[in-house]
C-alpha cells in the first residue's frame, strides 16, 4: 500500500464512535476529585508521549544523534510509567503486557522515522504494518481487561493515533512545518481524548478504587 494512501486511511478513522457509545451501562458514580486526578495524570503521561517521539522525530531527521538518543530513553521510561499506572489495578503481569505492547508501538514509529530518514520506502510500508498490527492487540488487550472499552473503537483511536505520527514524520522530512503545527494539535487533542476514555473506563469498572 502506498504510505500516503496508508497514512490516510489511518486518520480517517479518527471520525469512528467515542468509547462510551458502544460500552455497557456505566457503574456507580465515583468521588471527583480521586477521578480528576486519575484523569490529569493519565493526561500527561500521553502527552509526554507525543511529545517526546516527536522530538526523537524531530533529532532524527536534523542528524542529531545526542538529542534523538535522549528522547529515545524517555519514551521508554514514559512507556514504562504508563504500563506501570495500571499495575494497582490488574496486576504487574498485566503492566509488564501492556510494557511489551507499548514497546511495539514505539518500535514501529522508531522504524519509520529511521526509513523516511534512510529514504528506505520498503521500510516505511513495514513499519506501516508494524502500527497497525500493534494497535489491533493493542486494542485487544484492552478489551479484554476492560468491558468498557469496545474493542473496534478502540482499534479505531489508536490506529488513528499511529497515523498522526506517520503523518507528522513524513511532514517534517518534508520542511513542512506549518502542516506539522497542524497535525501536532490534531495529535494532542486526539491523546487527550484517548486519555480521557481510557480514564472514564478504568472509573466505571473499579468505582471503589476512587
Amino acid at each position: 500500500m502506498n504510505i500516503k494512501i496508508a497514512t490516510l486511511l489511518l486518520l480517517a478513522l479518527c471520525a469512528q464512535p467515542a468509547l462510551s457509545q458502544t460500552a455497557p451501562p456505566p457503574a456507580p458514580a465515583a468521588d471527583a476529585s480521586a477521578a480528576l486526578t486519575t484523569r490529569l495524570a493519565l493526561r500527561d503521561l500521553w502527552v509526554e508521549h507525543i511529545f517526546w517521539i516527536r522530538d526523537y522525530a524531530t533529532a532524527n531527521q536534523a542528524g542529531n544523534r545526542k538529542q534523538a538518543d535522549v528522547a529515545a530513553k524517555e519514551v521508554v521510561a514514559n512507556a514504562t510509567a504508563i504500563a506501570g499506572s495500571i499495575a494497582p489495578l490488574y496486576g504487574q503481569p498485566a503492566a509488564e503486557q501492556l510494557l511489551k505492547l507499548l514497546a511495539g508501538h514505539w518500535g514501529a514509529v522508531k522504524h519509520y522515522s529511521d526509513a523516511t530518514v534512510a529514504k528506505d520506502a520498503s521500510g516505511k510500508q513495514a513499519a506501516v504494518a508494524e502500527l497497525t498490527a500493534n494497535a489491533k492487540s493493542l486494542a485487544a488487550f484492552l478489551a479484554k481487561a476492560n468491558p468498557y472499552l469496545p474493542e473496534p473503537t478502540l482499534n479505531a483511536l489508536l490506529s488513528a493515533h499511529g497515523g498522526h505520527h506517520v503523518a507528522q514524520i513524513d511532514q517534517l522530512a518534508a520542511a513542512d512545518y506549518a502542516g506539522e503545527a497542524q497535525t501536532w494539535q490534531m495529535m494532542r487533542e486526539h491523546i487527550l481524548n484517548l486519555a480521557d476514555a481510557l480514564t472514564g473506563a478504568l472509573i466505571k469498572q473499579f468505582p471503589d478504587k476512587f
